[in-house]
């Protein structure tokens, strides 16, 4: 599968950016019962205390991580306003049309009655409890005046040539048109200041390549990027981290009758800094496809929404009984952490717990099957997560130009020569300008732990309803040991003292009873 993924340094910083496109699946889905698709709810994101447990805000976001790196991702909290160009390219101005332009500032920022499921905007209200408020602004349509094949072949050079997209050109010009056009120094789009706008979505008029072979398939398709070779301008901001793909993705789920945002919802998690939670060597399938970050459907995991700053879960800190809310509507969650303690952040490791319900935004992907052919979970149950998110800092050696020395790390560093990075991700592989595991390539970010005895790690499946936690079932380190790179300890070389045994569930709720050995 096509992918960008690249590090590199930058202002003594380093850039590590994930992109990706929708995987398609061909197999049988299960038929299931009529599932109400309704998204309207109300939330409630209150949490009682409970003895042996604290309710933890992680000390550190995906955001204060990219800046260490350069990335410079968009803040995940506040109100957050985007810049989207679309981009007229030659041979395709068929499709540049003022109702395609209309289509794009529904499926970005409408409301959700007005797309066949969810604007980009009222679906990060909904899954962040309303911490992050997306508005903005889409331009009119921008003629940048190349073929798509032109497009593909411009070069660049200097320090960053091996990095170079010809992506780049059609920001840098389709920022530098705005700009002209409309009078605006850009400053409404630097939410924080530093000189750069902080997203940009680029959708270009012709198709995904994906419908048509003459296209150039590292171009035209579904990523995220960023063109460092910018330099900030705190007086007119400039384009840095971006978005680019087609116009047509409004299609993909509904037909050219109906909005859908999925591509967009997806890739943009990206640029507040997610990863991909897919192995882009197809060795396995850790989070079975079923995720926003995975395979484009349903709504973010309770991992992004706590490594975002979007909710915050009871961390256990003894045996202890919880009574489990959906996180659809509240945000619950549960983390046990290893016997080598738990930082206060996202950033660590430990197992975590999520009540799924097929309701709010997992709702319409799981009523019928996405174009790609999946379908989110029709059973309510607990979700368990290995997570190592643990993060690791790193030298850059001014002499040979590279960063080396990377170390596991609770602190968060930032100065001319340090960075810290998220050590692992769900992609094995070390490659130069692909660094995927910083320093084990057994270790994933974020794993299911399967309640069926699967691990998904090592084979290509999709999950399903098997997965999920439910009346009488029970967790603990040792009946589910295969599913973790070491059966006789955690990554971190400790154990897990805790097992969970799960009853009563109804609807609205789940009993946890946490046992500490």
């Amino acid at each position: 599968m096509s992918k960008k993924y690249a590090i590199f340094p930058i202002l003594f910083g380093m850039l590590t950016l994930a992109s990706c496109e929708i995987p398609f699946f061909s197999f049988p889905m299960p038929s299931y019962g009529p599932i109400d698709p309704s998204t309207s709810v109300s939330f409630d994101t209150s949490k009682e205390e409970v003895s042996g447990t604290y309710l933890c805000s992680s000390k550190y976001t995906q955001k204060q991580i990219g800046d260490t790196t350069g990335e410079f991702c968009l803040n995940s909290l506040g109100n957050q306003n985007m810049l989207v160009i679309p981009v007229t390219v030659k041979g395709y101005e068929r499709n540049a049309t003022e109702n395609n332009r209309a289509r794009l500032e529904k499926a970005f920022f409408g409301d959700s009655d007005e797309t066949s499921w969810e604007s980009l905007s009222s679906y990060y209200k909904k899954s962040s409890f309303g911490r992050l408020n997306i508005s903005g602004t889409v331009s009119d349509w921008y003629e940048c005046g190349y073929t798509a094949n032109q497009i593909a072949s411009l070069t660049g050079g200097g320090q960053y040539s091996d990095a170079f997209d010809p992506t780049w050109t059609i920001l840098e010009k389709a920022v530098a048109w705005y700009k002209q056009t409309t009078g605006s120094d850009c400053k409404e789009f630097d939410n924080d200041g530093d000189g750069y706008i902080d997203g940009v979505w680029l959708v270009y008029s012709a198709p995904d390549y994906s419908k048509n072979a003459t296209l150039d398939s590292n171009v035209f398709w579904a990523y995220t990027y960023a063109d460092y070779q910018m330099d900030p301008k705190v007086s007119s901001p400039v384009g840095y981290h971006y978005c680019w793909g087609s116009y047509d993705f409004m299609n993909e789920g509904y037909g050219s009758g109906g909005i859908d945002a999925h591509t967009f919802i997806h890739e943009t998690g990206h640029l507040l800094g997610l990863d991909d939670y897919y192995d882009y060597n197809e060795v396995g399938t850790p989070m079975g496809y079923i995720d926003m970050m995975d395979g484009n459907i349903i709504d973010h995991c309770a991992y992004s929404k706590f490594a975002l700053g979007w909710i915050d879960p009871y961390v256990v800190t003894d045996s202890c009984e919880i009574v489990l809310k959906p996180s659809s509507t509240t945000g619950q969650a549960i983390i046990l952490p290893t016997n080598g303690g738990f930082n206060g952040s996202a950033f660590d490791e430990y197992i975590m717990m999520e009540f799924y319900t097929p309701d709010v935004l997992n709702a319409k992907d799981t009523a019928s099957s996405y174009t790609n052919g999946l379908r989110g979970f029709t059973e309510r149950g607990v979700r368990i997560y290995h997570v190592d998110a643990r993060m690791a800092t790193s030298r850059y050696n001014m002499t040979t130009g590279s960063w080396s020395n990377y170390s596991y790390t609770d602190v968060l560093k930032n100065t001319n020569v340090d960075a810290t990075v998220v050590a692992h991700s769900n992609t094995p592989s070390t490659m130069r300008y692909e660094s995927y595991n910083y320093l084990n390539p057994q270790y994933r970010l974020i794993q299911l732990i399967d309640c069926a005895g699967r691990n998904f790690a090592k084979s290509g499946k999709v999950a399903d309803n098997n997965i999920l936690f439910q009346n009488n079932d029970t967790f603990s380190f040792a009946s589910y040991k295969s599913q973790f790179p070491s059966s006789s300890a955690m990554n971190d070389g400790t154990s897990l003292s805790y097992s969970a045994t799960f009853k009563e569930m109804t609807e609205e709720s789940i009993k946890v009873t946490i046992s500490k050995a």
